[in-house]
């Protein structure tokens, strides 16, 4: 049996326990390797050993990983700790972003796993310090809905074990005298910065130099997505590449020459000379995916060349892709190493036996085609935006900052940290400067694409039609190859009967947002928030969970008032979505340029059976909670009601109405000045959602409100734990929860929501 096969098992074995739920057995996951050892005579069952031996490795890191993950005790709990600062700190728009190894607990010494903890207004630290914090300590979970980023596979693939808040920091000793290729990042990032100061846009260079990403803005992002260029701005595989053949030609051009005194194959001295320079590179750039890719497979290559051997390039991709995976088995839960991979891979497949059939040019621009087409696929799976324009942008600027700005960016930082010349420096970001020039301009033409995720069958289609779509045969495959792409392009989503509403809580942290769908309709009240560091939940949760739901455009975008938690994604949602009209309560507080009109107390419409009534909306001025536009919605003899985040006086003045509902978004995310008796009375709910933030930080919901719901027979539910939830209400008189997103899409390194000092605050106390 050949190696790429016995590779590919091995690969195989270490990927399949990222699609489980739950972590099987280190016993029941030796199995295969038991059974394959046993039948390793059989050539033709020598894959299931190599399977079995990824499967059994994979199984028990990630064991490992999950044994070193915050105790559920100290889940929220605020502390004291001595920890040493680990890698390059990130400057952020209200703080500093740090990662802390080495942390133990000042009480009692125990030791703590890897943290990821942000200090708001903090001080500036330095790779290697030893810091006591105070901080508030949490389990690594994030927010879950369809569409959205996995924060804590994210986590989880960083080998995060635990967050962190800071709120105090006191230095207790310097860095010791070498502290890592940290620290060396931290003084070329120092000093570049020093240099450049007074150089227009000058801090993009350090994403170059030492891969910090935290120095590009909103405005170069989305510059860099509009043209599919967001790869050139880090150091990645292809700036390594580059670096290792540079480094490789020169050494064989001075052998040439003979400018070099070399004894033996100056192949030999190339090998010692560029995987060194390779990897301080490397190392100097984060040592992230892409780079270890390019770094394995430079390496890999030049070492089989000493022992005079040529193997195929899909067997160094395979070795690569093995050995990264082997190093970090939850590695593939971060789009970039996919991304990284199958770009590469894409060019092996989409170039093969063409590289000498046309000129340079044609394999320039053939090569951008087909890392274009090929990863549409990729990208849309990992919910990310893809660039139409990225064809044409790449076929620039790869070269421009390949071989002008990389070049004179390296050699400019060593001038200036040997001799203080900053000038090289400058030209270089001058150089970058005049490309960010262009790439604005392309960007103005059209923005990023973000499509809806795909289903697996739509995905494995769309890979079918790329692998047609490229290969040798495209002129006889082109019409079921852009079949199996239109299939990816547009995926099949379920609509509610005619008569049914479905009702979607999303999980938005501290604040609220739900889309009621009917047959033919589609209505979204509230939108999540917008933070002052730019992070908006209309971007980042709610517009791809809307794509990922079916959602094409909004008949009503209804906000309930003018609170940050309730509006502050609206923009975002209304610039990249139709939205039919707007209706809020707080109306004149409210974006101007979402047009929105005042909602009106008494306004009625019918979707496919369904009626929709808005029952309350106090004028100004009423303080802004009271200003709460509260919808109710009647499917048949089912409701669900919506009441923003009144308090106890409007709901007492609106206990004239009808409220009966099956479904009740608890007022002000439970908080003691809302949800009374007689409301809960009123309106008799089955379930009663709490939307707010794990750890709220405004004690949401309280213990006595949930109680209270309890006491009345209505049951509640946290999007804190459960993630989005799904409920159904029909005109036959039932109502059902169809789903929590947690649940649907558990994988292992999901916090589980029945564990930790957050499960037993949202218990609240029974009233006897």
């Amino acid at each position: 049996m050949d190696v790429p096969l016995l590779l590919v098992a091995l690969i195989a074995g270490m990927l399949l326990p990222l699609g489980l739920s739950g972590l099987p057995p280190l016993w029941l996951a030796a199995a295969p390797l038991v059974l394959g050892a046993a039948l390793w005579r059989r050539s033709q069952w020598r894959w299931l050993g190599a399977l079995g031996v990824g499967l059994l490795w994979s199984c028990f890191i990630h064991s490992q990983l999950l044994a070193q993950r915050l105790p559920p005790e100290l889940d929220g709990v605020r502390t004291e700790i001595v920890a040493r600062i680990q890698g390059l700190p990130e400057a952020t728009e209200t703080g500093w972003r740090l990662a802390l190894t080495d942390a133990r607990l000042v009480a009692d010494d125990q030791t703590l796993p890897p943290l990821r903890a942000h200090w708001f207004d903090g001080q500036p630290t330095n790779p290697g310090e030893l810091w006591r914090f105070e901080i508030t300590l949490r389990r690594p979970a994030g927010m879950a809905n369809p569409g959205g980023f996995d924060y804590e596979a994210w986590l989880y693939a960083q080998g995060v074990g635990a967050l962190g808040s800071i709120r105090h920091g006191e230095r207790l000793a310097e860095a010791p005298r070498f502290a890592g290729f940290a620290a060396l990042r931290q003084e070329i990032r120092s000093r570049m910065t020093t240099a450049l100061a007074e150089q227009a846009g000058g801090a993009r260079l350090i994403a170059l130099v030492v891969g910090d990403k935290s120095v590009l803005d909103r405005d170069d992002w989305l510059v860099l997505q509009a043209t599919g260029t967001a790869h050139l701005m880090v150091i990645s595989g292809l700036h390594v590449g580059m670096l290792a053949a540079a480094v490789f030609g020169l050494v064989m051009l001075l052998g040439r020459l003979g400018l070099v005194n070399w004894p033996w194959p100056r192949l030999w001295l190339a090998t010692v000379l560029v995987i060194p320079i390779a990897a301080i590179y490397a190392l100097l750039a984060g040592f992230g995916v892409p780079v270890q890719r390019a770094l394995l497979m430079i390496s890999l290559g030049l070492l089989v060349q000493l022992v005079y051997r040529r193997p195929r390039l899909w067997t160094l991709w395979l070795l690569a892709f093995a050995a990264v995976v082997a190093g970090n088995p939850g590695g593939p839960l971060r789009a970039g190493f996919w991304l990284s991979f199958m770009a590469v891979g894409l060019l092996l497949y989409g170039m093969g036996a063409r590289l000498g059939s046309a000129s340079l040019w044609w394999r320039w621009g053939r090569a951008q085609w087909v890392v274009f087409v090929g990863l549409w696929p990729w990208l849309m799976w990992w919910n990310m935006p893809a660039s139409l324009s990225a064809p044409l942008a790449n076929v620039l600027a790869i070269p421009w900052v390949s071989l002008l700005v990389v070049p004179a960016a390296l050699l400019g930082t060593v001038l200036e940290l040997l001799f203080d010349f900053p000038w090289l420096l400058k030209g270089a970001a001058v150089t970058l400067n005049a490309l960010f020039e262009g790439l604005d301009w392309l960007a103005q033409w059209r923005g990023a694409e973000r499509l809806p995720t795909p289903s697996w069958s739509g995905f494995l289609l769309g890979l079918a039609g790329v692998a047609a779509l490229l290969s040798p045969l495209a002129r006889l495959l082109w019409v079921p190859a852009m079949a199996c792409l239109l299939a990816l392009l547009m995926p099949f989503h379920e609509r509610p009967a005619a008569g049914q509403l479905w009702v979607t809580v999303l999980d938005v942290g501290q604040g609220l947002s739900v889309l009621l769908q009917t047959e033919h309709h589609d209505l979204l009240y509230d939108t999540g928030a917008r933070f002052s560091s730019g992070f908006d939940l209309g971007e980042a949760v709610v517009h791809p969970a809307l794509l990922a739901l079916g959602v094409r455009k909004l008949d009503v975008m209804l906000i309930s008032h003018a609170d940050n938690d309730h509006a502050g994604g609206a923009p975002f949602i209304a610039a990249h979505l139709p939205v039919g009209q707007t209706l809020a309560g707080q109306h004149a507080a409210i974006d101007p340029l979402l047009q929105a009109q005042p909602c009106m107390p008494g306004d009625s419409w019918q979707w496919d059976g369904v009626r929709f009534e808005i029952l309350y909306s106090q004028p100004p001025p009423a303080p802004p909670n009271e200003q709460s536009c509260v919808l109710r919605a009647v499917a048949g003899d089912t409701a669900v009601l919506l009441p923003g985040d009144l308090g106890v006086s409007s709901e007492y003045q609106m206990l004239d109405q009808m409220l009966r509902a099956d479904l009740l978004l608890a007022p002000h995310h439970g908080s003691r000045s809302s949800s009374s008796y007689a409301f809960i009375r009123a309106v008799q709910p089955r379930w009663s959602v709490f939307s707010a933030g794990r750890h709220s930080p405004y004690g949401h919901p309280h213990p006595l409100v949930v109680a209270r719901y309890r006491e009345l027979e209505a049951e509640p539910v946290y999007t804190a734990t459960a993630g989005a939830i799904r409920f159904v209400l029909d005109d036959a008189g039932k109502a059902r929860r169809e789903w929590s997103w947690r649940e649907r899409a558990r994988r292992f390194w999901h916090e589980d929501q029945a564990t930790g000092r957050l499960a037993e605050q949202l218990s609240g106390p029974v009233l006897e």
